[in-house]
C-alpha cells in the first residue's frame, strides 16, 4: 500500500475507529478522516447506507479498493507486510 489518502470513515466515540487510527498511525501511513457525524460529511454516511455498509470504519485504500474495517485493515497489513 503506498503511504497516501488512505481514507477512514468513522463516527464519533467509536473503538474500532479509533484503532484502526492508532494501526494506521503506528504503521506510519498516511490518511484522511471523514467523520461520517460532520454535518458537512453526513453525504458520505448516505452512500456507504446506499452500498449496503452499516459498520464503521470503513476503510478505503488508495486506489479506491475498500479494505473494510479495523479486522480487514490489520489482515490487510499482515497480508502486505508478508509480500
Amino acid at each position: 500500500m503506498e503511504s497516501h489518502n488512505v481514507h477512514n470513515h468513522h463516527k464519533n466515540q467509536c473503538n474500532f475507529c479509533d484503532t484502526a487510527k492508532a494501526l494506521l498511525v503506528g504503521a506510519d501511513k498516511q490518511f484522511r478522516v471523514i467523520n461520517v457525524q460532520d454535518p458537512e460529511k453526513k453525504w458520505v454516511l448516505t452512500l456507504l447506507k446506499q452500498a449496503g455498509y452499516t459498520t464503521v470504519p470503513q476503510i478505503i485504500d488508495p486506489d479506491g479498493k475498500l479494505i473494510g474495517g479495523y479486522t480487514e485493515l490489520k489482515e490487510y497489513f499482515n497480508v502486505t507486510s508478508s509480500s
